[in-house]
Formats: C-alpha cells, structure tokens, sequence
C-alpha cells in the first residue's frame, strides 16, 4: 500500500508539473517573438524612408538654412575654437556651393596664428610644414591625430602606418574606425589615389555602413559624413539622412543627445537638454551639403 501511494503522490506532482513547463515554454517562445518583433522593427526605424522625394528635399533645404543660420550667429565661436577637422570638411563642402559664411570661417581660421602650425596643411596643401614642430606634435597627439598628421605629411612624417596600426581592417571600431577612414581620405589626397588605397578605404566604409545599418541609437553623423567624403553614397541609407534632419534642434543647431544619453568617448546619463554644439551641426551641415549638392540623385533629390 505505502508502495502505490508512493506511485500515486509522484503521478499527481507529474501532472501538476507540467502546466507549469507548459507555461515557462509559452513564456520563452512569446518572449521570443517579442524581440524579434521588437528587433524588425527597430531595423525598420532605421534603415526604411517612408518619406517622399518632394517632402524630403523640402526638409534638407530648411535644415540647411536654420543650420546656417546658427552658423553665422556662432561664426566667432567657430572661428575661436579652430577645431580644424570642422574646418577643413567646410572647404570642402565650400567647392559645391559657394557660401560667403564658410569662406569668412575659413579665412578667419587661417589669419589667426596657432601653434602648432602644421595643422593648417589640412586647410591649404601647400602650407609649409617644419619637419621638427610635425613630429614633435605627433609625439604629444592621441591617436586619431597623429593618424591626421601623418596623413598630411607622410614624407616626413617620422611613424609609420604600422606603427600606429592605420592600415589594419578589422582592428577599429566605431569613433576610431570613423577617424581611420578620415585620415586615410587626407593620405589618398596627399599622395594620390592607388587600387589598393581605394579598395582600402571602400572596404572601411563598407564596415561603417554595416554599423550604421544596426544603429538605432542616434545616428552617428561622423560617420555618415565621412563615407559620403570617401565618394560611396551608395553606402548610405537615405533613412540615415533623414534622421540627421530629424534631430536638429529648434535653434537650427544639433547636440550629441540621445533621450537621456549624452553620446561621446564616456556617455552619461542627463536629464537636462544640452545645447547645439560646433562638432554635431557643422557635421550634420557637410552631410546635408553632399546629399544635397553632391549627390542628390542618389538621395532622390534631382
């Protein structure tokens, strides 16, 4: 008898058991579906324009002019900062539609005495470089600009690409892979295209736009900006575009703030709105400058 209550008791836990895996399998596979629903849609979000071609170019070109417009009330700022990679992407975007308020920055930059001097090659490419003040500021520069520097001037540049690891493909990411890519677009200037260069660099964009493809946080307009300078739009998802527009601030300008994130080398959790800045409008004003003026068909604006 004690024997078949045993049996009868382990039955009954059997039973009552397997509601409750029932329940745990139904839980896991509509957890499942729930993040790949979740996951869709995010891809979605990203990377798909629902936006027409009219209302689209409408929305570039009023985000050009609001940009502009904080660009000539911050002109002084800009100019005082000096912050040259800003500058030299203005000179560029200046060869596709002649505009008074980049040639003021421009030239407002170059009067300005600044040491170190050599920086300024990135604006003129034949302003004269002292081989010891180049080198002795590659020494002191963090890695992104001695990449920047020895771009500029790789004849007398005393490092070599190895030894900053500038040509490796897989090993950057994100930022550094961003500024890899720049810089090796100042070296294919300085020295002149090559296949292998160009394969190079198109191989970087490729892993760029492979990011921004899975970004759904706030798009990274740097790395927007410098593939279009590379000279792949194709690699550029007009929804990106799009979302640049999207997140420019009322004063024209744009900010590194993603909801309560404020993006950078070490983000931050904040509650409060912080203020346009230089670095994100003027990248967001090349970006708009290409689509717009560069490579409109592409973008379905011609």
């Amino acid at each position: 008898m004690a024997k078949a209550h045993k049996l009868s008791n382990k039955r009954n836990d059997a039973v009552k058991k397997r509601p409750v895996l029932h329940k745990m399998v139904i839980a896991v596979l509509v957890s499942t579906v729930l993040i790949v629903v979740f996951s869709i849609g995010v891809l979605v979000y990203n990377n798909v324009s629902f936006t027409s071609d009219e209302v689209f170019a409408a929305q570039v070109d009023a985000a050009i002019e609001k940009s502009l417009d904080w660009s000539k009330v911050h002109k002084g700022e800009i100019i005082r900062k000096g912050n040259i990679g800003l500058i030299k992407m203005l000179k560029e975007i200046q060869t596709l539609r002649p505009t008074p308020l980049f040639s003021d920055i421009i030239s407002g930059f170059m009067a300005v005495p600044r040491q170190p001097n050599c920086w300024k090659r990135l604006i003129d490419p034949n302003w004269p470089i002292d081989k010891l003040e180049l080198n002795m500021t590659i020494k002191k520069e963090c890695l992104d600009n001695k990449w920047a520097l020895y771009a500029i001037a790789p004849d007398i540049a005393e490092i070599t690409p190895e030894e900053m690891h500038l040509f490796e493909p897989e090993r950057w990411s994100g930022r550094e892979l961003a500024h890899q890519l720049d810089a090796l677009i100042a070296l294919r200037k300085t020295k002149g295209a090559t296949e292998q260069l160009d394969k190079f660099i198109e191989h970087l964009c490729n892993r760029v736009s492979n990011e921004l493809f899975f970004d759904a946080l706030k798009i990274d307009i740097g790395q927007v900006a410098f593939v279009l300078r590379a000279g792949f739009p194709e690699k550029i998802n007009r929804r990106w575009a799009e979302r640049i527009v999207a997140s420019q601030l009322p004063d024209g300008g744009w900010n590194n703030k993603w909801f309560y994130f404020i993006l950078g080398r070490r983000s931050v959790f904040d509650f409060a709105i912080p203020p346009s800045n230089q670095h994100d409008t003027l990248l967001a004003l090349t970006v708009l400058y290409l689509v717009r003026y560069q490579y409109p068909e592409h973008f379905g604006l011609k």
